[in-house]
């Protein structure tokens, strides 16, 4: 009885550490969702199970993935944005409940309660309750001290500290206070406090991620109907939401450090107290019986500093996801069962697979069956044109359209009149072809096609004189309202 126990044991384990079946249905997964390239990254028990890669990093190219490509990581960098904090922290430098103006005295927004109340805590738990507003760094070409200005015409998304509104922006408010407090430049913190110390010798930080490396997956996209390799572009302005890049190899170092007391070979870089903070919820988050059936959560949904909490089917879990351009990441990490999965692909036309590689790899961890078509397959998505009214002309000529168009929080929208053609310009960064749609409603068609899905429509309004007075359109989740000053 002793020896079939034992026997049961060692299957037990040895099933739930890695097999050739689960390499296989990764594999498998890749193909079916037609993406170019998948890192992972699985620790457990202060060990790395693996760190490898599947398929290529670059579509139609024999370059493969491996366990020491370049992966920009985007949002899952909130993580290290706290992680920085938390040094400071400890030395009394700062302290999570300082109001933001302490560190950064400009800081403003709409609410003058808010701009004196808020702290340091409610920009890393999302909890300031201010409009998201990513068009401003997606689409516009801000500095980051611009960024943190315009914070100042935010609406409010929801009542002050009630709840999470997700923000970049808020997170590149915190990194520069933190910098400030530190009496040094963001990317060096983290360079300085996390990044060396732990070995993470193939990570970069502040750079797009294709920088100093030849080892580097593309990020895709599937533009104009094609799979097609996109340009690496990181938005610099907002680091203290997306400043790290790194690899499968370097991210299971993260994910043990997470996993600890906050030591690393021996020395402390972050002391237990904070460690726990930032893994502790901090504000909740509302479910739904659809997203915690998709979510596997039972019990609660937070969000910490940092890192999402909640459970997985029972199990405490800490997670984040990342959205860098063409490429979808995903972490998680169990405490109770010193499990860490993470998960990088190189296509934004597979938007859950990350996630769903995870689950499929938590599942094999503990024990618990997935379902045979986990994966699924790639369906693809019919374009979604609004409905034309046809034979329909401008109420004016095409020049008169031309001028600026002023946002109080996007800034300037420019357009302009040449060779027949009007082109249309978001707050100084991208451009893009007006096409005329029906009425004064024109289609706007953004040169970079890396942002095919945020094509949309513009209207103008006409005055009373019948001259066009004003522009609205939707920029990814934004509505922009535009009034001619010029």
């Amino acid at each position: 009885m002793k020896r079939a126990l034992l026997v049961l044991f060692v299957a037990v384990n040895i099933h739930a550490q890695w097999t050739p079946q689960l390499d296989a249905e990764i594999e498998a997964a890749r193909v079916a969702w037609e993406v170019p390239g998948i890192g992972v990254t699985v620790v457990r028990d202060g060990k790395v199970v693996v760190a490898k890669g599947y398929g290529f990093r670059r579509h139609g190219s024999p370059e493969r993935v491996d366990g020491h490509t370049m992966f920009d990581i985007a949002s899952i960098s909130k993580s290290f944005t706290a992680a920085a904090m938390a040094t400071l922290v400890d030395e009394k430098k700062m302290a999570w409940d300082d109001p933001v103006r302490k560190h950064l005295p400009e800081f403003a927004l709409a609410d003058p309660y808010r701009t004196q109340h808020i702290t340091m805590r409610d920009l890393l738990a999302h909890r300031h309750g201010l409009e998201r507003a990513d068009a401003l760094f997606v689409f516009g070409d801000y500095t980051t001290a611009e960024l943190i200005r315009r914070m100042r015409y935010l609406d409010e998304a929801q009542p002050f500290r009630t709840g999470v509104s997700y923000h970049n922006i808020a997170y590149a408010a915190a990194a520069e206070a933190i910098a400030r407090a530190a009496g040094m430049p963001f990317a060096d913190l983290l360079r300085k406090r996390l990044l060396e110390p732990l070995g993470m010798t193939e990570s970069s930080v502040a750079v797009h991620h294709d920088v100093g490396v030849k080892n580097f997956a593309d990020g895709h996209s599937v533009s104009d109907g094609a799979l097609k390799p996109i340009r690496a572009r990181k938005a610099l302005n907002i680091l203290g939401a997306n400043a790290v890049n790194t690899t499968p190899h370097d991210l299971a170092k993260w994910l043990l450090f997470q996993l600890g007391d906050g030591t690393w070979e021996g020395k402390r870089l972050i002391s237990a107290a904070a460690m726990n903070e930032m893994h502790e919820p901090q504000a909740v988050i509302t479910t739904t019986p659809e997203m915690r059936a998709a979510r596997g959560v039972r019990f609660f949904a937070g969000y910490g500093l940092g890192w999402q909490v909640m459970d997985y089917h029972g199990h405490r879990m800490f997670w984040h996801s990342g959205g860098a351009d063409g490429m979808p990441t995903y972490a998680a990490i169990l405490p109770e069962e010193k499990i860490g999965v993470a998960v990088m692909v190189n296509t934004w036309h597979a938007p859950i697979l990350h996630g769903t590689i995870a689950g499929r790899i938590l599942n094999e961890l503990l024990g618990r069956e997935s379902k045979p078509d986990w994966a699924g397959k790639l369906v693809p998505r019919a374009a979604e044109l609004p409905a034309r009214t046809p034979d329909t002309k401008p109420s004016v000529a095409p020049e008169q359209y031309a001028g600026t168009y002023v946002d109080e929080l996007y800034g300037d929208m420019v357009v302009t009149h040449a060779n027949g053609k009007l082109t249309f310009q978001f707050g100084g960064g991208l451009t893009g072809e007006l096409e005329h749609w029906h009425y004064d409603t024109f289609r706007l068609r953004w040169h970079e096609r890396v942002y095919d899905w945020a094509d949309t429509q513009v209207t103008f309004a006409l005055d009373a004189s019948g001259k066009p007075a004003r522009v609205d359109f939707r920029a990814g989740r934004a509505e922009v309202s535009g009034v001619r000053q010029r």
